[in-house]
């Protein structure tokens, strides 16, 4: 009794001090998960056959992360990350793992058995370790194990859903910045997911893959019609503006970002030629542009400073850029003098975000600001302007953040997946099934409404993977709209609106 209690007191120990060392708003969230991991494994050979002390050590854990908003996005991240992915990485690669819905998760996670009239309550771990019969290491457990590590952490939440999801939109991220067509990789860690995750849960991801295949294919076809057709030069010493797309079937992906303005008419035309070119390689399909997404590669020419006599001289440089940059300095090549109003109105965006990606170019000593009355000019430098603003125009810069705080504007930080877009989206479906039921059906309590989201709710997109508490403050947010309201008993209705 005196060893039994030792043990417990022991985890109890351990339990503590985990929780006061890394569950704590300081701890990163991947460093919580790898001393997760790290534990894992430490208990597992302490307490190779039960599995009971890492569920007493590891339970806060569990729940903290749980309770965390990136924790998902950390586990995908670690698992699909060959350089810095570590025990992760390695877990998933290994060759004896087994798909998650043949893993054994742990014991809280698991649904408990029906019991049964030859039911035995499981002997003390100390007893299946032996301690008791003095046989340490040789008494075995007819008990379930642990299930591996990756099992687990998809076992916090109790769904793969949530991790699959996640990782369909960090890939589509990857995919869209890749713009050499290279998709080795991502094959590579998709067959390993297939292989936990299940094969029918990666079909949208595999679909992904393969339009970013195809684009390559297509790009590489209406590239070299373009290169051989003399027509589309103005000139025969002209190099050709290329333009290449990702072209991507939609409905299996997740939300892009929306955001809609005009194209200057010379990269426009551009485009114009990529889709007539598409559409004869693939009549009758016909290309709708996400204008905002991608990214171009312009020359620019900029006054700076020679680091070795510090005379100032102009020089050219390359700068990768968003479309909407692209577009607002093009129009710099027509006019050398353009306000903010003026240029919102050519290309549709609003002045604020004018001047925000406007800020991006001062910032790179291509556009200088100047003020005439209230309304804020952008020009093209000249030498004496540089050198009288002491070196690029941080004066004028500066008022020019006064206009606007976010004018450090960094084209590369930009995603192309929206997560507000997709979250709306989840948020419109939720409320169109918990209208229906409620019309169909009248009052319903929470635990009811929760357990019939589960069964019902569908899609490509949008799967059920709330809390009871989560679902709680959604549906007080539909009572503050007045599209719903609660009864004293806890039970939800739609709120009759008085004519």
């Amino acid at each position: 009794a005196a060893r039994t209690a030792g043990y417990l007191s022991l985890a109890q120990e351990w339990k503590k001090a985990l929780t006061s060392r890394v569950l704590h708003p300081g701890a990163q969230t991947h460093q919580i998960i790898d001393v997760y991991v790290t534990a894992i494994k430490v208990l597992r050979e302490m307490d190779p056959n039960s599995g009971e002390l890492l569920q007493v050590v590891t339970r806060p854990v569990r729940e903290y992360l749980r309770g965390r908003k990136d924790t998902v996005r950390c586990i995908v991240t670690s698992l699909t990350d060959e350089e810095n992915g570590g025990d992760l990485y390695e877990e998933l690669k290994r060759q004896d793992a087994k798909p998650l819905e043949e893993a054994q998760l742990d014991e809280e996670d698991e649904e408990e058995e029906v019991p049964t009239l030859e039911w035995m309550p499981p002997p003390s771990i100390l007893q299946r370790r032996g301690v008791i019969t003095g046989e340490v290491g040789r008494v075995s457990s007819n008990s379930r194990r642990a299930g591996d590590i990756l099992s687990m952490l998809v076992g916090i939440y109790g769904s793969k859903e949530l991790f699959v999801n996640e990782y369909r939109m960090m890939l589509a991220d990857k995919l869209l910045a890749n713009l050499e067509y290279d998709t080795d990789r991502e094959v590579h860690n998709l067959e390993l997911l297939k292989l936990r995750f299940g094969e029918m849960s990666m079909r949208q991801c595999e679909v992904m893959i393969k339009d970013i295949d195809d684009s390559k294919r297509i790009f590489h076809n209406i590239r070299s019609t373009l290169e051989n057709d003399a027509s589309t030069r103005i000139n025969e010493d002209e190099e050709p503006v290329m333009v290449d797309a990702a072209i991507v079937s939609h409905i299996f992906w997740p939300a892009l970002q929306k955001e809609q303005f005009k194209n200057h008419p010379r990269i426009q035309a551009k485009i114009d030629q990529f889709s007539i070119e598409y559409a004869k390689l693939k009549n009758p399909r016909r290309l709708i542009w996400m204008k905002q997404l991608g990214t171009v590669q312009l020359e620019v020419e900029v006054y700076e400073e020679d680091e070795r006599d510090g005379v100032l001289t102009s020089h050219v440089k390359e700068v990768t850029c968003t479309p909407a940059h692209a577009t607002l300095l093009a129009h710099f090549e027509d006019n050398d003098r353009w306000s903010v109003d003026e240029l919102a109105t050519e290309t549709g965006m609003s002045e604020e975000l004018v001047k925000k990606r406007m800020g991006f170019w001062i910032n790179q000593h291509v556009i200088q600001t100047t003020r005439s009355s209230s309304d804020l000019i952008y020009t093209l430098p000249s030498v004496e302007y540089v050198a009288d603003s002491n070196y690029g125009g941080l004066t004028d810069h500066r008022e020019h953040h006064r206009h606007d705080d976010d004018d450090d504007d960094d084209p590369n930080r930009e995603q192309a997946i929206s997560l507000s877009a997709h979250e709306e989206e989840e948020i419109k479906t939720y409320e169109s099934y918990i209208v229906g039921m409620l019309s169909n059906l009248g009052q319903l309590p929470l635990e009811r409404i929760h357990s019939m989201l589960r069964t019902f709710v569908a899609g490509s997109d949008h799967r059920y993977d709330k809390t009871p508490q989560q679902l709680a403050v959604f549906l007080q947010q539909l009572c503050k709209e007045d599209k719903l309201e609660c009864s004293p008993d806890g039970f939800y209705k739609l709120l009759k609106k008085r004519s």
